[in-house]
């Protein structure tokens, strides 16, 4: 059964994709605290990065498991540019490691863009990942 939630495009909705997380996978999750902390800098990143951080606009987020898998979708209404991707942080700014961190935690991830109207950005986490045993 998939957790699917619109999120206002607010920086707050961040800490309501973690509640939905944790609602989806349960406090005692071997990995939940890796899927709260992916969620949390992808829906950062749709409301820094998208038009969905404009006035009105949305954030959705599927979160989805089975026996194995932890899958995480975070979709926004889209924006001028790329595929998010990975890029060098700068040193001195605040901002700019989300990506760097999602792509530490998840054991697969990946981006896509449907014109400049959608964008979505999954990872993956294995029940069998380097780090964990469930």
């Amino acid at each position: 059964m998939p957790w699917i939630a619109r999120f206002p495009g607010v920086p707050e909705s961040a800490g309501a994709a973690r509640k939905l997380v944790r609602e989806a996978l349960g406090d005692d999750h071997p990995r939940v605290a890796d899927a709260e902390l992916i969620v949390s800098e992808l829906v950062t990143n749709s409301v820094l990065h998208s038009r969905s951080g404009r006035l009105g606009g949305s954030v959705w987020v599927e979160i989805r498991r089975s026996s194995t898998t932890v899958w995480i979708d975070v979709a926004d209404e889209g924006g001028q540019g790329a595929v998010p991707g990975l890029r060098a942080p700068d040193e001195a700014a605040d901002f700019g490691r989300g990506l760097t961190l999602v792509d530490a935690l998840a054991d697969s991830w990946g981006a896509h863009n449907d014109g400049d109207d959608y964008r979505s950005v999954w990872a993956q986490l294995l029940r069998f990942s380097f780090c964990c045993r469930w």
